[in-house]
């Protein structure tokens, strides 16, 4: 499929989009219930801190990231400060207070998506007239108010995002797991139909816009894996989400389906993978005697980056010279027991040798001790590599005060309360001092999410998944901060960083995705 650039750059705003409207969609009928909008628009400048004075019934902490991701989309304006969170409103305001039916009315498919990903495979999908019935209601809609600035620009898209992305994730994720052919879903008459609604299909075939999507499904894999938060977000926001946070009794994780998030994650990271090649092909190159004796990826997830790295190192390095007579050690290390069976399975079919270990980012020292009880290697030995993980750390409430007069725009909850910005920074660089010792040999490379300032967001709308992230992670329990704050956190636990090896993605000034060599 051959792209215009302009065609790329639409398609790409589209993805951005949709997931902008799965993350706002789910809190905007809560918010709405309880009359928080009408609050807002009778105070005009307020508080998180007087709106939950207001509506105590509220955690301020998962209130507080669903308000920021409304400033995120120029709804609300949102600024931090050391006292306080206040919110404003803006001129877009009024505008959307008129369409929040909409939303409302696609709240309800989260439900239906819940049920969909927590059941058995099977397709034809069941009741699938549900979503010809919002399908339907969207293109009649959109045709209704075809003269509305606000509603075809980002309001269409919202909607259409909460209506399509889950369905190509479900699709997409069962084709590839179980070795379908995602051709052969679109000889169904009534999905052909659903399709059409949606402009993915002209009656013959995929459309243009129907094959990106297709072949981008994995691009919504992330964000849809949190449905168990969109499904159940007045829970988090004023009920009892403790449960959420607990493992089942098979030990899987309530709060996200996993699976789907390491095959999204898998997907959607793989391009970043080739930006390590530099400075795995310069350490592996070296003289042995310099070389770490191997890699080791905390948080392995599907086990896609050690894949990478070894095929690297086979075909461009001097180690595959070596590697008869000097094994060199991969090691998969993850919290999730269900991330570490996928990693075994996935380089065992890549013919790549690599042992796992569970292991918590948060306690190197006893990721340590298992390596050299069941490895005789240590953890100092081994290049460290990770992809999105120091952010989904538990969070440990810092010993010392924050001294640095970089303040991040994040908005951060532990277990339903609101964090203060300084000690989430706090954290973080008492989190690498912990990490120190065990990476000033060989180092420390990574790929890293970042947040991005609200009102930076709002006017890069389509450009950045920024808003999808925040929600995700902000309700569960994850600490995604900016770019400077992040670096700034690293060098007061005075860790170097390597500046030939410094990557920021998309552009420095919306940079939500990082890569570093540190130690």
């Amino acid at each position: 499929m051959s792209l215009t650039r302009e065609q790329k750059r639409a398609f790409r705003a589209l993805l951005f989009k949709h997931q902008d409207g799965i993350a706002i969609t789910a809190t905007i009928p809560v918010l709405e219930r309880y009359a928080v909008f009408d609050f807002l628009a009778e105070e005009k400048v307020t508080s998180v801190e007087s709106i939950v004075e207001k509506f105590p019934k509220f955690h301020a902490g998962y209130l507080n990231v669903s308000l920021r991701s409304l400033a995120s989309q120029g709804i609300l304006k949102y600024s931090v400060t050391t006292d306080e969170v206040r919110i404003d409103v803006t001129p877009k305001f009024k505008n959307f207070q008129y369409h929040i039916p909409h939303y409302v009315h696609f709240n309800d498919l989260f439900r239906y998506y819940y049920d969909l990903f927590k059941n058995p495979f099977a397709f034809p999908l069941p009741a699938i007239d549900t979503l010809i019935s919002y399908a339907e209601y969207w293109s009649d809609t959109k045709e209704k108010l075809h003269a509305d600035s606000y509603f075809q620009e980002e309001v269409a898209f919202h909607l259409e995002g909460v209506l399509l992305a889950p369905l190509l994730v479900h699709l997409g994720y069962h084709a590839d797991l179980e070795g379908i052919e995602v051709s052969s879903f679109l000889e169904d008459a009534t999905l052909q139909k659903l399709l059409q609604l949606l402009e993915l299909h002209d009656g013959t075939s995929l459309t243009t816009k129907g094959n990106f999507l297709f072949a981008k499904s994995y691009a919504y894999g992330v964000t849809t894996s949190y449905m168990p938060i969109m499904r159940h977000q007045e829970t988090y926001l004023t009920g009892d989400f403790l449960p959420f946070f607990e493992q089942d009794h098979l030990g899987n994780e309530q709060h996200v389906f996993r699976g789907i998030n390491v095959w999204g994650s898998g997907g959607s990271h793989a391009t970043y993978f080739n930006k390590f090649d530099a400075v795995l092909v310069d350490l592996f190159n070296k003289p042995l005697a310099q070389q770490p004796k191997g890699i080791i990826d905390v948080g392995c997830g599907n086990g896609a980056l050690l894949e990478h790295i070894f095929d690297l190192i086979w075909h461009k390095t001097q180690r595959r010279d070596d590697l008869s007579t000097n094994e060199l050690i991969l090691v998969g290390a993850d919290y999730n027991k269900e991330a570490l069976l996928s990693t075994k399975r996935n380089l065992e079919k890549a013919n790549v040798r690599a042992e796992v270990v569970w292991g918590d980012i948060g306690n190197p020292a006893e990721i340590d001790a298992k390596l050299q009880a069941l490895y005789n290697v240590k953890l100092e030995e081994l290049l460290n590599v990770r992809s999105f993980l120091d952010h989904n750390r538990p969070f440990n409430v810092p010993k010392g005060s924050y001294t640095g007069n970089l303040l991040s725009t994040g908005a951060f909850a532990h277990r339903g309360k609101q964090l203060h910005n300084a000690d989430v920074a706090q954290s973080l660089v008492e989190h690498f001092e912990k990490w120190k010792p065990y990476i000033k040999h060989h180092g420390l490379l990574f790929i890293e999410l970042h947040t991005v300032a609200p009102d930076v967001v709002a006017l890069n709308l389509g450009k950045t998944p920024c808003t999808a992230y925040d929600v995700t992670h902000g309700f569960s329990d994850q600490y995604i901060v900016e770019l400077d704050v992040f670096l700034d956190a690293i060098a007061k636990a005075g860790i170097g960083i390597d500046p030939t090896h410094s990557y920021h993605f998309p552009s420095d000034e919306i940079a939500t995705i990082s890569i570093h060599l540190i130690q």
